[in-house]
C-alpha cells in the first residue's frame, strides 16, 4: 500500500513579469480508514469480490499445471 505523501511545485506559463506558482500537495490517507472496504464488508459485498478472486486465482492456477501437463506429454512424445 502506498502511503507516502509527496509535493509539487509547478510554474505556470506567463509573461516573465508574472510569477505565478502554484503548490500541489498530496497526503495519503491513514491506513485505518479504507472507506470503500469498510462499505462492502457491511453490505456484505466483500465477500463476493473474496470468492471472485480466489476463483479466478485458482481458474488460472489450473490452466497453467492443465498446460503444464500438455507440454510435458508432448516433450516426452519428441523425445520418442
Amino acid at each position: 500500500m502506498w502511503t507516502a505523501g509527496f509535493s509539487v511545485t509547478a510554474f505556470a506559463q506567463s509573461a516573465p513579469e508574472e510569477s505565478s506558482m502554484v503548490e500541489f500537495s498530496a497526503q495519503a490517507q491513514s491506513p485505518s480508514s479504507p472507506e470503500m472496504a469498510d462499505a462492502m464488508r457491511r453490505d456484505g459485498k466483500i465477500y463476493i469480490v473474496v470468492a471472485v478472486l480466489v476463483s479466478v486465482l485458482l481458474g488460472v492456477l489450473f490452466y497453467l499445471i492443465n498446460l503444464d501437463r500438455k507440454i510435458s506429454k508432448l516433450e516426452r512424445e519428441l523425445r520418442l
